[in-house]
């Protein structure tokens, strides 16, 4: 039985019952149209809904809160050391990331030396990238809260990258808290 619409109060303008007819027209014609596609491309052993059917409710598509979730900092090698130590703005850069990634649970926190660092150096120079340094990074991840033993280093290192550069990327999922 066709539903039936509840009747308006008053006549209706010439021109809203001429618009109405249209978009309903448009309406039907539309879905008449990607019914015909949905079923055309269907494979031929494809069973085909009955007429009259309900329509078949589509898969529930995961939430985007569900996706893993990855927040990086991208440090220049220059200042970003003083000695062994981590420099302030180097601290203020990883604070920043740490930020960002309040609500998520981080499984895995790579620390990625890209470009042409020094690794076999002996000295404090801004491409030297020793074991101390590294370190430094990792404790001060620890101290805000990122299990070191999700902790690796991955390195990257390349001779065509001009600038050498350190990234930290945390990677994981929204907390259940």
């Amino acid at each position: 039985m066709p539903h039936a619409r509840p009747a308006l109060p008053g006549p209706v303008p010439g021109h809203l019952a001429r618009r109405s007819a249209l978009v309903a027209a448009l309406v039907g014609t539309s879905l008449a149209v990607c019914s015909a596609a949905a079923l055309a491309q269907a494979s031929p052993g494809t069973p085909r809904p009955a007429a009259g059917a309900p329509p078949v409710p589509a898969t529930p598509m995961p939430k985007a809160d569900d996706k893993e979730r990855v927040k990086t900092a991208s440090l220049p090698a220059r200042g970003l050391f003083v000695g062994d130590q981590l420099s302030e703005s180097a601290k203020a850069r990883l604070t920043d990331l740490i930020i960002e990634s309040i609500g998520m649970d981080v499984q895995v926190a790579l620390i990625v030396p890209t470009g042409p660092w020094v690794i076999d150096g002996g000295g404090h120079g801004d491409r030297d990238l020793t074991e101390k340094r590294l370190g430094a990074v990792r404790q001060f991840l620890q101290q805000r809260g990122v299990d070191p033993k999700r902790t690796f280093v991955e390195s990257r290192i390349d001779q065509k990258i001009k600038e050498p550069r350190l990234d930290i990327q945390l990677l994981g999922r929204p907390s259940g808290n």
